[in-house]
């Protein structure tokens, strides 16, 4: 690394800072990282170690900090979801019944967890100025987030699910001790199983904190009555299934996925 190079960021994985590197670079900024490669190779350590450094050129580092501030979770989301294969064009019926013209695979995201730990130390990180007892995820894409969630924030973990139409919380869980929580959901649409989850909690005394997600899809018009955290927020159009723009057109249509969530 030469004299007129300064350090503007440090990362704990490869994944982000190769997003904001390339980032710069596309703005003509002169940077490099260090570490990278030891970080690869010994992923499972070496972030705590040895953090991957950002490095621009010292004449170009106002304009580099500048463009890196406004580097977003968001950003980082749509990269990671984007990288997957996860955001899917087409005509596609949502798992609230409703039909969109784009559809968020969660499932290739969770498939990798090196993808999914990002998401949820961002998420960890968003809940921190929250007080509560427990992280709860919903069966069953928040089951993983949640844990995860719940293990980086050194909270107890529990799930609920839904049984006989009805949402429950999962039977041998000690809830004793947990006057508080947050709610931890992979893709927003209506909001409907989140609702679900908010009653069903708060007929057991338990208080809803705050609720985050990886994507609330609503564009913000979804209200729970307590706060909401989605690490990206979409604006995705559907319609009802008697309504829908696409049926009209004669747009081929897929079901994806096997969730009971709304």
């Amino acid at each position: 690394m030469t004299d007129n190079y300064v350090i503007l960021k440090t990362f704990t994985n490869v994944f982000e800072a190769d997003l904001a590197k390339g980032l710069l670079e596309e703005n003509g900024i002169r940077v490099e990282l260090k570490n990278e490669i030891f970080n690869s190779i010994y992923s499972t350590f070496a972030g705590d170690m040895f953090k991957i450094e950002l490095w621009v050129a010292q004449d170009e580092a106002e304009d580099a900090r500048r463009i890196v501030d406004a580097y977003t979770e968001g950003f980082v989301v749509n990269s990671l979801l984007t990288e997957a294969g996860a955001l899917l064009e087409g005509h596609f019926v949502l798992t609230s019944g409703r039909h969109s013209g784009r559809y968020i695979e969660k499932i290739r995201i969770l498939q990798n967890p090196a993808s999914a730990a990002i998401l949820c130390r961002h998420l960890a990180e968003q809940l921190s100025a929250y007080d509560f007892d427990a992280v709860v995820g919903p069966a069953y894409g928040g089951i993983a987030l949640a844990f995860e969630v719940a293990r980086l924030m050194g909270k107890q973990f529990i799930f609920t699910q839904r049984k006989d139409e009805q949402m429950t919380i999962r039977s041998g869980f000690d809830l004793q001790n947990i006057r508080s929580v947050a709610v931890i959901e992979d893709i927003v649409t209506t909001g409907g199983s989140i609702k679900e989850v908010v009653v069903c909690l708060n007929e057991k005394g338990i208080e809803v904190a705050a609720i985050g997600a990886i994507v609330d899809r609503s564009g913000g018009n979804v209200d729970f009555g307590c706060t909401f955290i989605p690490l990206l927020t979409l604006d995705v159009p559907s319609w009802d299934a008697d309504s829908c723009e696409l049926c009209r057109n004669g747009v081929p249509i897929t079901k994806p996925g096997s969730s009971d969530k709304k």
